[in-house]
């Protein structure tokens, strides 16, 4: 077995900058459209539309359950999807166009439609948008990299190369956004940005390969893995249901304080334009991290360094809390949730790549569709609680978006939003971290699947 294990090791497919980079740039293209809806969705559905806060955030938490069910449908079709380009890196050219034109979709509310009219169109785009096409996109994403390599180092490099590059991408796409909104409008804006996600989209199916199980010419042998199959394996995967938690929690405290962001340059500082300086202050820490997280995960391992960013992400977030309208300390804590996030956003999806691993080596069953629905109903059920609960927040305060003052109990539950409550959140994403303790078993289900590889 050794020998096998040793002979495998000579064969193991290392991935090239070019595709490290490709990889990148489809979350770059994803996340085009996660920072507008996350940052400025919310802000755009109560001021310029003129929607109820609550309405929206009812509107938000009911689309949850349709989630559910296409996360499941698609990570089903991903195990059944059989191409010469493999399971999962089609859906990326398949979604591109569909991913710009949904964007544009949500962000242009006809001013024509009354109350109603409008909340139904809010509606039937938000799903179209949310539960179909960004799930047929992202949740084959996310899968790719499991199929890609299986060595673990090479994934946790090409992890934080993406989010690098994703990050620098939420930093351009904020800061040239609350600088648009006034002279430009949402129509060009969605236009523009639309496009830009769809190109990028391109470009990923276009440099990445699915070398796991790819014959010599290139062409990807896949095994179809039926659901009857593939669904009774994924319950014996005990981390498959810690990391949707993980997911779910992660993405309800980035998107909540994100979507805050708006009401709280807007209100709370009494400038949108301070919302550059803040998404520079969370940003730039966060980048710095991942540039170091693939020495920092070959000698002190994934799971240490996620817990250690959510305990500072915590602590960010009281310094926060704590700052009120005090620009100067709100910087200082989001400097420190950004050293907070960084090992947290980039080890989270390199894990999700070993619960795959891991799930095979347990019963024997690769599903990395269903297993890798667990990011993707993680992180669309965050995004779409973390957008609602920031309208609750603001709701309970009294906050009226056509209002040109607002109350001073407005003004706290946004103070509370942006701060404290990413703290609670944090917390309970570093309990998560503690239990996830696939890190045990990775080296001795590396040299497992390896060798069974090398025998097939």
């Amino acid at each position: 077995m050794e020998a096998i294990y040793e002979q495998s090791q000579d064969k193991k497919v290392r991935l090239s900058a070019t595709e490290k980079l490709s990889y990148g740039i489809g979350d770059c293209g994803a996340n085009v459209i996660v920072a507008l809806a996350s940052s400025f969705l919310t802000g755009y559905y109560t001021d310029t539309v003129g929607v109820a806060a609550a309405a929206i955030g009812t509107m938000m938490l009911l689309c949850r359950v349709f989630d559910g069910i296409t996360d499941l449908i698609m990570g089903a079709l991903v195990d059944k999807t059989k191409s010469k380009y493999g399971k999962a890196r089609p859906w990326l050219l398949w979604t591109a166009p569909l991913m710009g034109i949904s964007l544009f979709l949500i962000f242009n509310v006809p001013a024509s439609l009354g109350a109603t009219g409008k909340l139904i169109y809010i509606y039937l785009t938000y799903i179209f948008q949310n539960c179909i096409i960004y799930t047929a996109n992202n949740l084959p994403y996310n899968a790719l990299l499991s199929r890609m390599t299986l060595d673990v180092q090479d994934r946790a490099q090409t992890a934080s190369i993406r989010f690098v590059m994703t990050q620098v991408t939420s930093l351009i796409t904020n800061v040239i956004t609350a600088n648009l909104i006034a002279s430009v409008g949402w129509r060009s804006i969605s236009a523009i940005y639309g496009t830009v996600a769809c190109v990028m989209c391109v470009l990923c199916f276009l440099g990445v390969r699915e070398h796991v199980d790819a014959e010599d010419d290139g062409t990807v042998k896949v095994e179809r893995v039926p659901l009857s199959k593939a669904l009774p394996a994924l319950f014996k995967n005990k981390y498959f249901f810690i990391q949707a938690l993980m997911f779910m929690f992660l993405y309800i405290n980035v998107v909540t304080t994100g979507s805050m962001t708006y009401y709280f340059c807007n209100s709370v500082l009494g400038n949108i334009a301070f919302l550059s300086w803040t998404s520079v202050a969370g940003t730039v820490p966060a980048m710095i991290v991942n540039l170091m997280m693939p020495g920092l995960v070959a000698k002190f391992g994934k799971r240490k360094l996620m817990i250690t960013g959510a305990t500072i992400m915590a602590i960010g977030s009281c310094i926060i809390g704590a700052a009120g309208s005090n620009l100067p300390l709100v910087v200082l804590g989001l400097i420190v949730k950004g050293f907070g996030t960084g090992p947290i956003m980039s080890g989270i999806f390199a894990t999700t790549a070993d619960v795959v691993d891991y799930g095979e080596w347990k019963t024997g069953v690769r599903s990395e569709g269903l297993v890798n629905s667990c990011t993707s109903f993680g992180m669309k059920v965050g995004i779409g609680l973390g957008s609602a609960i920031c309208t609750w927040i603001i709701a309970i305060g009294g906050y009226v978006g056509t209002a040109e003052v607002q109350t001073e109990s407005a003004l706290a539950s946004i103070r509370f939003g942006y701060g404290y409550f990413g703290a609670i959140l944090s917390l309970v994403v570093l309990a998560l971290c503690i239990i996830m303790n696939i890190d045990k078993h990775i080296d001795q289900i590396q040299r497992d699947l390896e060798a069974k590889r090398s025998m097939a």
